[in-house]
């Protein structure tokens, strides 16, 4: 039998009649190539748990090659020169291509490189050949049409892009600019082998072998959706099967542009900006830091994916209208280029008048060897000269051995920041020349310091109880620890200046105004008491609500009927160190410098700061993870110090349980802090399934345990909310240590001792039953998985232990020993 020539019309090959065959034979090859790589891997991870992930990788790979290529391939042979099976044979040929683009594909992300940037470089490098190759061996018909229409549906293609986007040019913001180059590649690496694979070969290939176009059309749009599914192998990134289903829209709009346009080019900006724009504009940590993206930009992404999937119908149905009109490629040029213009104009006007326009570039931190040597200042009695001592050593520890390095920041003209408390420098931007200064004297490492993008406009999470209901006499948290027993001893804070560094504080709340240091009754004085280490706000401010619960439950009380406080007597200042919920290494050392030794607005650390001021103690409901910049120990030093000074730093233990070993962020999980974890307010107070746990770098934490569950506290706009998490059980813990230092002023400093009364006077809490290595493990940031009795980490039962420290705090017998009753 001679062979048939693709590149003739189906209408002119001899026909034979073979029902449906075909047609299920072409339906059979898509669905093994959609259940191949997922069932694959869901056997792997079955079966292969205990292999080293290459080996895992490796395998998963080679089995789904096994039983990919050898089906497509035979199907080739099967079909090749039989009469109506003509579309199978080609349908056949693509998916044999498109699974070795695949199996190639996987092989690279699973073995070629970590790094995303080097990996685009090698996709782009090692899939272009293959696709050029396969160009060539398929010999794909060309399109038979002109391609005059190419640039005409480029330029509509850039209407569509800025169409689609503009939702992003108002939620959302740039990060760092190198980086968003190195996104922007990385969406190149994405689509531009994909676009001329499906959109170059396929398409050109299977148009031939359809009676109707549709069909060809349909066919390519079911296969970018196949080819999107197929990231799910070899790392089990099961995202990859949802985003399949999200992205058949911009299959259909990429399949219309490049029929519209005869070349995948016209396909590749919708497939760039659309796969790009989530990326580019929003922060990866507000996903890592709460699994889904701020409402605004779910809200933006929505929009976009319908806007999509209109775009794609709303050009097909006017390419059909405009087959049955004529238009000029000189006015189709015009038209798509004035609209691509205009729209520009909006998108930009947009961003430039309500977005946030410009990059949020990070900086990095030049961390010096040398780090003051403060073992003296434990031998000073008085406070306010022990204090001095401790600025002082700092500053003149800091200001000798940064010389040299601020002179190379100078010469360079960098704009820089240096800090004393942890001897370190900050720049600002330029992270291309970390490496510059990772080899100087002194330099102890070089890390980066990430900046949170500030966007211009915010939709809050719903992450806070509504107070619907009817306030109690005493809260529920209050009474588990004993508070009001402390109250009638007649301690309740007075004298005692707790600082708080958080997401902000409203300070004219009804339940804290009145402890706020920079209140005088009639007029109010941020001078001292307020630091914002972001520049954002000149006034205590808090766009979350996290800040000012936190405090609430540290001192609150409006001198009524809302007592959320441990030491409502006690005072407050604040600083904000985060900025939607997240910080940097720099912004969390500039809160405990600020707290050191206040200095105004404006003012120099190094020349201004005023010990007087300096608070007693600190409330710490945050966690520097590594995605904020930090490593285990690079704040170690901060807090040192300001236990050096004598002032204590109380830290949430973090919401990571409930596994062993997860109270590994800083400052948690320093011997300088004393970490609290959260148990719940009533019954037997159990430890919450979310509070993280011990042991960590041999020592025990957390220290010890307070209410952190369904808390009531002051909220934003003169409310009040609920709210759990280790962040809501530390400011019980901070409230009790004021309570204790105002019930004897000899304990003030002392912390130590302050450390030893809680532990002693805590309500111990014992465990029976040892993790199992799988329960140590478990990961559930939410804690929903704990069932069964609760197991002890680090193998220790008794008290203290790694779940609950040495117990719950109770705030009578801690007063009560303190009294020296």
């Amino acid at each position: 039998m001679s062979e048939i020539n693709p590149n003739s019309p189906v209408s002119e090959r001899p026909t034979q009649n073979h029902g449906c065959a075909p047609t299920l034979t072409g339906i059979a090859l898509l669905v093994w190539l959609a259940v191949i790589p997922a069932g694959v891997m869901v056997l792997g991870s079955l079966l292969l748990g205990d292999l080293a992930l290459v080996f895992q990788n490796g395998i998963v790979i080679v089995v789904t090659g096994a039983l990919l290529l050898p089906v497509m391939i035979a199907a080739v042979l099967l079909t090749r020169n039989r009469q109506g099976w003509e579309g199978v044979h080609a349908l056949a040929v693509l998916l044999t291509a498109l699974s070795g683009y695949l199996l190639l594909d996987a092989v690279i992300r699973a073995f070629l490189s970590a790094h995303p940037n080097w990996l685009a470089a090698l996709r782009l490098g090692l899939l272009l050949p293959y696709v050029f190759i396969v160009w060539r061996l398929m010999k794909t018909p060309t399109h038979g049409e002109s391609r005059e229409t190419t640039l005409p549906t480029v330029l509509l293609a850039i209407a569509v892009v800025v169409l689609l986007t503009l939702p992003w040019a108002l939620t959302g913001a740039l990060g760092d600019s190198l980086v968003s180059l190195g996104l922007l590649f990385q969406a190149l690496a994405d689509s531009l082998p994909l676009a001329l694979l499906l959109w170059g070969v396929g398409y050109a290939y299977l148009k031939p072998c359809c009676t109707d176009k549709r069909v060809a059309a349909l066919t390519v749009i079911v296969l970018f959706a196949l080819a999107i599914a197929g990231g799910v192998f070899p790392t089990g990134d099961w995202g990859a099967l949802a985003n399949a289903l999200l992205l058949l829209p911009l299959g259909f709009l990429a399949t219309e542009l490049a029929v519209r346009g005869h070349s995948p080019l016209a396909a590749l900006p919708v497939l760039i900006a659309v796969r790009l724009a989530s990326r580019v504009f929003i922060d990866p940590r507000d996903i890592e830091g709460q699994g889904i993206p701020e409402l605004q930009h779910v809200i933006s992404l929505a929009v976009m994916w319908l806007a999509t999937a209109l775009a794609g119908v709303l050009l097909w149905g006017i390419r059909k209208f405009r087959d049955k009109a004529t238009f000029s490629r000189r006015r189709s040029l015009a038209f798509n280029g004035i609209a691509a213009l205009i729209l520009l104009c909006v998108w930009l006007g947009v961003y430039f008048l309500w977005g946030t326009p410009g990059f949020s570039n990070d900086g990095f931190l030049i961390i010096l060897e040398e780090q003051a040597d403060l073992s003296a200042a434990y031998a000073i009695a008085e406070r306010e000269a022990r204090l001095s001592y401790v600025y002082d050593t700092l500053v003149q520890t800091a200001e000798r051995t940064q010389a040299p390095i601020r002179t190379e920041l100078d010469r360079r003209e960098l704009s820089y920041r240096p800090y004393y408390l942890i001897n370190m420098i900050r720049v600002e931007g330029h992270t291309w020349q970390m490496r510059r200064f990772e080899k100087l004297p002194g330099v102890a490492q070089v890390i980066r310091n990430p900046n949170v993008r500030n966007y211009a406009y915010r939709i809050a999470m719903p992450s806070y109880g509504t107070d619907e209901r009817p306030v109690p006499e005493l809260q529920d948290n209050l009474a588990a620890i004993n508070a009001d027993d402390a109250w009638k001893l007649g301690v309740t804070g007075a004298g005692i200046v707790v600082a708080g560094q958080d997401t902000g504080f409203q300070w004219d709340h009804p339940a804290l105004i009145r402890q706020y240091r920079g209140w005088d009754g009639a007029v109010a004085d941020h001078t001292t008491s307020w630091h914002d280490a972001w520049g954002d706000f000149e006034v205590p401010t808090d766009e979350d609500g996290h800040g000012t619960h936190t405090m609430g439950t540290v001192l609150g009380y409006d001198g009524d009927s809302n007592r959320t406080g441990v030491a409502p007597d006690a005072q407050w200042i604040g600083c904000r160190n985060m900025r939607r919920g997240l910080g940097n290494p720099a912004s969390y050392t500039e809160c405990m410098e600020f707290f050191l030794a206040p200095y105004p607005p404006g003012g120099d650390p190094f020349r201004d700061g005023d010990v007087r001021y300096a608070p007693h103690l600190t409330t710490n409901s945050w966690g520097c993870p590594e995605v904020e910049g930090c490593q285990p120990d690079t704040l170690e030093a901060g807090v040192a110090a300001l236990r050096a000074a004598g002032i204590m730093s109380v830290v949430a233990a973090g919401n990571d349980g409930p596994g062993c070993s997860t109270t590994a962020t800083a400052p948690s999980n320093y011997d300088a802090a004393f970490t609290v974890g959260a148990v719940y307010s009533y019954g037997d107070n159990s430890i919450t399934g979310f509070s993280s746990r011990g042991p960590v770098d041999g020592l025990l934490k957390p220290d010890i345990v307070a209410p952190g569950y369904d808390v009531r506290s002051s909220f934003p706009d003169a409310s009040y909310a609920y709210a759990p998490g280790t962040s809501m059980a530390t400011p019980h813990v901070a409230g009790l240590v004021a309570l204790l230092w105002s019930a004897n002023p000899a304990l003030i400093g002392d912390i130590d001792a302050t450390e030893d009364l809680i532990r002693e006077t805590a309500t111990p809490k014992s465990l029976s039953y040892v993790c199992t290595t799988e329960e140590a493990s478990q990961e559930d940031p939410l804690g929903l998985s704990e069932t069964g009795p609760l197991c002890a980490c680090g193998a220790v039962t008794g008290t203290p232990n790694n779940v609950y420290g040495y117990g719950l705090i109770n705030a009578e017998a801690a007063v009560k020993a303190a009294l020296g009753k």
